[in-house]
């Protein structure tokens, strides 16, 4: 597709982005932190973007997309405990945030810098996961308060921000390379509109909750955009999404599906 053409599609691809975004963060806003992890490491924002990039590029530009992403999924390990972390301090809402986008950037901004081979990635993955789970399992331990919901409002800034970010990311794919257009394409938007929601909502230790629980769902994240890597190829952008998307989509299914099954034991020996 020429940028002309992609141009005229922009605004199409960003009412889509807008409705898939409203919908997915309705239901993690009454689902609870543990489900609204999951939900919020769903695709919700970078399957769009990479729809988009999709439309405008080849294969190949989404499998060297993906490379970077795998490197900036780690990164967002990283974003979602130092969020947990502060918000548990007391940080505030916009002082959480504001300090795990910030190490978000930084680190971004390295990797941009270095641009790592794949290898790198999986094991920068490994390596915050290592570190990330065990400290999971502590900060999203929280009773969490009864909410109302999002007010539309929010839900209208949510949708707004993240249909930003695929426009932007839509014009400048084509000048800032495949690497870079994927490590934008992670920019923690839906998270991040998630957790302010929350924390202004339900309080610091709730938001911290949901930011701890997904960290559970970037580990299938990352199995996920590897397989775009390296599916995109031999079988072209469309397929290598969609198994991306399975991936995204087993992966959380079964961690929900082992969480329930958990409860009901405890449920039982109680």
């Amino acid at each position: 597709m020429e940028f002309d053409a992609a141009l005229l599609a922009l605004p199409v691809k960003m009412v889509l982005v807008a409705a898939i975004v409203v919908s997915g963060s309705l239901v993690a806003q009454k689902a609870g932190p543990f489900v609204g992890g999951l939900i919020a490491t769903l695709p919700i924002s970078a399957g769009p973007a990479y729809v988009v990039l999709a439309m405008d590029h080849g294969p190949a530009f989404i499998a060297e997309s993906a490379v970077g992403s795998v490197s900036i999924n780690a990164v967002t390990v990283i974003f979602a405990m130092t969020y947990a972390v502060l918000a548990r301090r007391g940080a505030g809402g916009l002082g959480s945030i504001a300090g795990a986008i910030g190490v978000w950037l930084l680190a971004a901004l390295a990797i941009r810098t270095m641009t790592p081979p794949l290898w790198f990635g999986l094991l920068v993955n490994a390596a915050a996961l290592a570190v990330g789970v065990p400290l999971a399992r502590r900060f999203s331990r929280v009773v969490i308060p009864a909410s109302d919901g999002p007010r539309p409002v929010d839900l209208m800034l949510r949708a707004l921000a993240v249909a930003t970010l695929v426009g932007v990311l839509s014009v400048v794919s084509w000048h800032i390379g495949a690497v870079a257009s994927g490590i934008l394409a992670l920019f923690p938007i839906v998270i991040s509109s998630i957790l302010v929601v929350t924390h202004r909502a339900i309080g610091g230790p709730a938001a911290g909750a949901v930011a701890a629980s997904s960290v559970y769902g970037l580990a299938g994240f990352a199995a996920a955009l590897t397989a775009v890597h390296l599916a995109a190829i031999p079988l072209g952008s469309a397929a290598a999404l969609l198994i991306g998307l399975a991936i995204c989509v087993m992966w959380n299914g079964m961690l929900f599906t082992l969480r329930l099954r958990r409860l009901r034991r405890v449920a039982a020996a109680a």
